[in-house]
């Protein structure tokens, strides 16, 4: 059994999970991958290295985004819709962006290694892009659209 969430409960589970699943599509065929996130104000915040999402996403900018959360016998899932943003690291100076994208940085400092993320501040305040692997890094937002979710309790 199941309820829909809250927009309160929605916006909980955004705030507190950091690893979700991208959907995206050339549109013709659907690629779901699993990424970090950090979250403000509407806005999903991401990155990534350069390859076929950062190449689906620019030829079709609508995507969506899955985060789940367990604890115990009790599930929660939401799903928002939006739009894929390249943010340019070297413009990026509006104060809410730059905090984000440090969340992001601290959220996933204890699994940075595992899933090769992290971003490094310069003296100014401002993210630098990291080369992982040999690719280049690009930072993101998916400005939500839409949001749905589902909560309940596992047999």
């Amino acid at each position: 059994m199941h309820r829909e969430l809250t927009t309160e409960e929605m916006k909980e589970v955004l705030a507190v999970e950091a690893l979700g699943h991208l959907g995206c599509t050339d549109g013709e065929r659907p690629y779901i991958i699993p990424m970090a996130f950090s979250y403000a104000n509407g806005i999903l915040y991401g990155q990534t290295t350069e390859g076929k999402k950062t190449d689906m996403l620019r030829g079709n900018p609508h995507c969506c985004f899955q985060i789940g959360s367990s604890k115990g016998f009790m599930w929660r899932s939401v799903l928002c819709e939006g739009e894929f943003e390249e943010l340019n690291f070297e413009e990026l100076n509006d104060p809410e962006s730059i905090e984000a994208v440090r969340a992001l940085t601290k959220r996933l400092s204890v699994i940075q290694d595992i899933v090769g993320i992290d971003i490094e501040f310069s003296d100014s305040n401002i993210p630098k892009p990291l080369k992982i692997n040999g690719k280049q890094s690009t930072l993101f937002r998916i400005v939500i659209t839409t949001m749905s979710g589902v909560g309940g309790k596992s047999a």
